[in-house]
């Protein structure tokens, strides 16, 4: 490890032990943003007394990201009650109700599960949320979501206990900016100045550093096959996940199985073996079951879906995405919930069942509408224009045309080919779900 990660590993620590400054925002690329997170990750493992809730997952939306957060304190918490009913001790009291509630604005939804937690987690240990996510698509969105944590008039009496970490654009800073102008002395900042090269050779030297712990030489291995996949290097990609799946099957963790499995099928579906693919996916499902985590569950079906639809196995493609539609339900996560029902429509036309393709299909759009999802909701209605105008139903055509106008997304490109009922053509429009995400 270098100097300069030397340095922010230290400033990680004096963070989470100082009382006075609640926040720290650190300035960071996508690249450099995996060097503090797995900083982190290896903090939680060295103490036993201090609380992690670490969320390096992609911020598609405050929502999104949200509904992330609170299924995994749910999950937490269910397990450590479990863990106190064992000891015969006082369980913590639930969640409140609106943590979970989508109707409800993201950011009350942050405060109300932050301040159960400082109520209700036993000890006095600072409770670390490191809400640092590795994709931030909509920086707006992710601001809506934390600015309470910007103490930007005050630091509030619920914010005692906790540290947050945040996390801004390094090349189009939005966060700082704003603290700046303001002159806001209750936030900490820091810029995270790690150039790519130099996130590689730190990954590099953190695998081949014998005196590091397995478990952190295998995880910085596993990230040089996702920077191997990323460039195109299909076979040197699939042998590191390879690798990393052999250690983790032998260490009995069951989720780094799922995202090698997960990512050794990505790898193969963009080098063109999609039936190699699904067989990795398939046994991606079967691991994600076993173990019973119903996010690798709605990935590996919703992957396995789409590649049965992309090799024309429309029956099995429609029985994938019903589990990821129902699983994505059972996450509270619409937005992955409107991807699984726009696919499983194409699955339902396939195989001729037009009534219950247009049931899905409507469905879907308007639970996209509900959540603002509005690039789902433009592409499936282009799916029932285009059914519509085959079935020569033109007055559905019109109604669905201006609803689709009246959303605001610009037209995806060329209409969406249907092809036949029961056939195996279908061809979706421009920006339409496809490929699963590395």
């Amino acid at each position: 490890m270098d100097r300069q990660a030397e340095t922010l590993l230290k400033s990680l620590r004096e963070f989470i032990d100082q009382p006075d400054y609640p926040t720290l925002v650190l300035s960071a690329t996508d690249l450099s943003v995996v060097i503090p997170n797995r900083m982190l990750a290896n903090l939680d493992r060295q103490d036993e007394d201090t609380c992690y809730l670490l969320y390096p997952q992609t911020c598609a939306s405050a929502a999104a990201y949200m509904d992330i957060i609170a299924a995994s304190v749910t999950e937490q918490l269910e397990i450590l009650n479990t863990e106190l009913a064992a000891r015969q001790m006082q369980p913590l009291p639930s969640l409140p109700v609106l943590v979970n509630d989508s109707r409800y604005p993201p950011a009350q939804r942050l405060q109300a599960v932050i301040e159960h937690c400082g109520e209700h987690l036993p000890g006095n240990a600072p409770i670390v949320w490191g809400l640092l996510p590795a994709e931030m698509p909509d920086p707006a969105e992710y601001r809506s979501l934390i600015f309470p944590l910007l103490a930007l008039e005050k630091v509030e009496p619920w914010m005692d206990r906790h540290r947050f970490l945040l996390r801004d654009h390094l090349e189009h800073p939005l966060l700082l900016p704003e603290l700046l102008n303001a002159k806001n002395d209750r936030v900490l900042v820091m810029d995270l100045d790690f150039s790519n090269e130099r996130w590689l050779q730190n990954m590099v030297e953190t695998a081949s550093n014998k005196k590091l712990p397995s478990d952190e030489r295998m995880n910085a291995f596993f990230m040089l096959g996702v920077t191997d996949f990323g460039l195109r290097r299909f076979p040197m990609a699939l042998e590191k996940f390879g690798v990393c799946f052999n250690y983790f099957e032998e260490k009995g963790n069951q989720l780094m199985q799922g995202l090698c499995l997960n990512m050794a099928g990505d790898t193969l579906r963009q080098a063109g073996r999609p039936r190699d693919a699904l067989k990795f996916y398939q046994q991606m499902i079967a691991k994600a079951v076993e173990d019973e985590n119903l996010s690798l569950i709605h990935q590996g079906t919703m992957n396995a879906g789409v590649m049965s639809l992309e090799l024309s196995k429309n029956e099995d493609a429609e029985g994938y995405l019903k589990h990821a539609d129902e699983t994505a339900g059972k996450l509270n996560n619409p937005y992955a919930k409107c991807d699984a029902m726009e696919k499983r429509g194409l699955a339902l036309w396939r195989l001729g069942r037009i009534d219950d393709a247009v049931d899905i299909w409507v469905k879907g759009k308007d639970l996209a509408k509900q959540f603002d999802y509005k690039d789902r909701a433009a592409s499936i209605l282009d799916w029932l224009i285009a059914l519509c105008r085959q079935s020569a139903l033109y007055h559905r055509v019109a109604a669905f045309e201006a609803e689709r106008a009246s959303l605001g997304v610009p037209p995806a490109g060329a209409p969406p080919d249907l092809g036949a009922p029961g056939g195996a053509s279908g061809n979706g429009p421009a920006g339409a779900p496809g490929a699963p995400a590395p």
